[in-house]
């Protein structure tokens, strides 16, 4: 049965949409939205009563004003009128029923949410989005002692242990327990290593009181301006927050829809302004904090419903994305880590490479690919010639190698773990791209003969980047000189096997 408040706003707005959260009623006219608090009390937000609720009402619009213009109207009530209701200025005297927080209606092409999803949205665009939002920041007065009192070193802190406090009933359950160990691990020796780096952040700036909740459907495009809506205004712990943890919230969201070249383009662009030591050693620290919260309440999610839920499985998935995700950046908290990913041509690297990239948010070059790029072709354009002739010479090949190693390190400027994904058959390519970049750790991947020449035989009826094939593998094979496996995986099973199994060995090795 619906609540009556929402049968009385149907009635007064006819809107041609109502989305129920759990804290709140959205009702959506033509060029409005009009927002109800829901009577709730969830402990780290308490709508109990009217005067609370009115009160929220009031700062929501106060506190979002900051990151747009012209999108907060005014605070209005619903109040009786005799023996009907009416919506009102808030200060009216009429006995009042429910506040409203009132905004116009930004179309929902403006969303960054909506830009990603059908992919109109340029990494230039997201550079200049994260620009924007960094000027955003910096433009908030935040006092020192609030800041610290709210977002400062022993809050960060408490907010961790809570975390793995509150999550330690679902490892195993519905969090893998090798890496919520990991994660609780990293993160808290983290906390204890950089104690000083936490510590400066308040006296330094860096902790406003700020949005809490940055996602990509929270912000929004106006022409050349950049404005952000729903900020947290419930609670100051979630509010105030280090200007990294801000940024890192839409990364991360950024990785698991599974666009990392967007993330990296937004978090250059808001480096630009926030370009200091501590920032970019704390970035993968937050993605990880935030990774892990958003898991959080999805287990918190699945704990209520319970597994007879219809949406369970799909839930599931959702946490397991993002408890990836927080392993990842736990790897990568103290270092941004690249990978050699190699073997004999057909081997089955490249797939590998791709499934651990994706399921990791890691960066991946392709020997292959880059080579083409740099050549001026296309990567599916064929080029089936000698060894060691045309694009593939020994000198064209130490270019492509040291040009991989570039793009790791540039990559490490944002966090990112890379893959360098190449055969590496001759030491001096390992040590051209080592010109840029230390590999963390080598994985060898590895197939029987017959099954790589099975693999040319299917590749041949396709188009394929690679130009490996059967009439030069066994010469590839005679000069193939091994770079000294840290792992080594075999092919023929499951490749998403051997992504976990790649991440459990990187897990145990740290």
């Amino acid at each position: 049965m619906e609540a009556p408040i929402v049968m009385i706003m149907k009635d007064l707005l006819k809107p041609e949409k109502v989305v129920e959260t759990h804290i709140s009623y959205v009702f959506l006219t033509e060029d409005k939205v009009y927002k109800v608090k829901k009577n709730v009390n969830f402990g780290f937000l308490d709508f109990s009563r009217l005067k609370l609720r009115k009160q929220y009402c009031l700062m929501e619009k106060e506190l979002n004003g900051r990151f747009c213009e012209g999108i907060y109207g005014e605070v209005m009530k619903v109040a009786r009128k005799e023996k009907s209701f009416e919506l009102t200025e808030y200060e009216n005297t009429q006995n009042t029923m429910e506040y409203v927080v009132t905004m116009k209606r930004i179309p929902e092409r403006s969303f960054l949410s909506y830009r990603v999803k059908e992919g109109i949205i340029s990494v230039d665009d997201m550079s200049k989005t994260g620009r924007h939002i960094a000027g955003l920041f910096a433009g908030i007065t935040t006092d020192e002692t609030a800041a610290e009192e709210n977002g400062g070193a022993s809050v960060v802190r408490f907010n961790c242990e809570e975390n793995f406090s509150q999550t330690e009933s679902f490892a195993g359950r519905f969090i893998d327990k090798l890496f919520y160990e990991f994660i609780k691990k990293e993160t808290l020796q983290f906390l204890e290593k950089h104690q000083d780096v936490f510590a400066s952040r308040v006296k330094e700036g860096f902790v406003v009181n700020g949005h809490g909740d940055l996602r990509a459907e929270h912000v929004f495009f106006d022409g050349g301006k950049v404005g952000l809506i729903d900020c947290i205004e419930f609670n100051k712990r979630f509010r105030y927050n280090d200007v990294v943890s801000e940024a890192a919230f839409i990364c991360m969201e950024l990785d698991e829809l599974g666009r990392t070249d967007l993330s990296d383009a937004l978090a250059e662009g808001f480096f630009e302004k926030y370009s200091d030591e501590n920032s970019i050693k704390l970035f993968n620290f937050y993605k990880c904090y935030r990774a892990f919260v958003r898991a959080k309440v999805t287990c918190f999610l699945l704990a209520q419903k319970g597994e007879e839920w219809e949406g369970f499985a799909d839930t599931k998935k959702s946490v397991d994305k993002l408890i990836d995700l927080a392993a990842a950046y736990a790897l990568n908290m103290e270092t941004p880590k690249t990978l050699m990913f190699y073997g004999y041509m057909g081997c089955g690297k490249s797939k590998n490479a791709k499934v651990f990239a994706d399921k990791f948010a890691a960066a991946n070059f392709n020997t292959d690919v880059e080579r083409k790029l740099i050549c001026g072709l296309q990567p599916t354009d064929s080029r089936k010639i000698a060894m060691e002739t045309g694009i593939y010479t020994h000198e064209k090949s130490l270019d492509v190698y040291e040009h991989l190693g570039r793009k790791a390190a540039e990559k490490a400027k944002t966090g990112r773990m890379t893959i360098l994904d190449g055969t590496f058959s001759d030491p001096a390519f390992v040590q051209a791209a080592e010109k840029s970049t230390q590999f963390y750790k080598k994985i060898r991947f590895t197939a029987d003969d017959s099954v790589i020449l099975e693999r040319f035989k299917e590749r041949a009826q396709k188009t394929a980047v690679t130009d490996g094939r059967e009439e030069i593998y066994f010469q590839h094979k005679d000069k193939f000189v091994d770079a000294g496996a840290d792992l080594s995986v075999e092919t023929t099973g499951s490749v998403e096997d051997n992504a976990r199994h790649v991440m459990e060995f990187l897990i145990n090795e740290k």
